[in-house]
């Protein structure tokens, strides 16, 4: 009686891992099809957590250098946060990339002059300061 319950099942989880495959399969070509628009859209020279070269829309103004830095993570297993930091204007982008909808939202933009001129803001003990001071104090 066993046997007749493994093979019954048998069908059943055949057609279950076939599902599960073809839906990695589909967000995975997704995933890959976001990712050659980005790099077409970067002129070709995009690469994840390395500076890329592209040029500033109409109208805004050219940075020198024009580098982006871009990084990529996943949230989960369709959709990854894109982080995209224009040092030279001192701005970040966020968006979410959903990769069964093939969308991409932007989600926060930010001037990020003045984040980056705070010394110790949400940080906890040891805060940098009193780090600067242990380190001066030390021998």
């Amino acid at each position: 009686m066993a046997l007749n319950t493994l093979e019954s099942m048998l069908p059943r989880v055949a057609v279950r891992c076939l599902q599960t495959f073809w839906r990695h399969a589909i967000h995975w070509a997704l995933a890959i099809l976001v990712t050659v628009c980005l790099v077409g859209m970067a002129g070709g020279r995009l690469l994840a957590q390395r500076p890329a070269r592209v040029s500033p829309p109409a109208g805004l103004p050219a940075a020198s250098g024009g580098t982006l830095w871009i990084s990529a993570t996943p949230l989960d297993d369709t959709h990854q946060l894109l982080i995209v930091i224009d040092p030279q204007l001192r701005n970040a982008a966020i968006y979410h990339v959903d990769g069964p909808g093939g969308t991409l939202t932007l989600k926060s933009t930010r001037d990020i002059t003045w984040d980056l001129m705070v010394g110790d803001f949400n940080s906890q003990e040891p805060k940098p300061s009193a780090l600067k001071k242990m380190l001066e104090m030390a021998p």
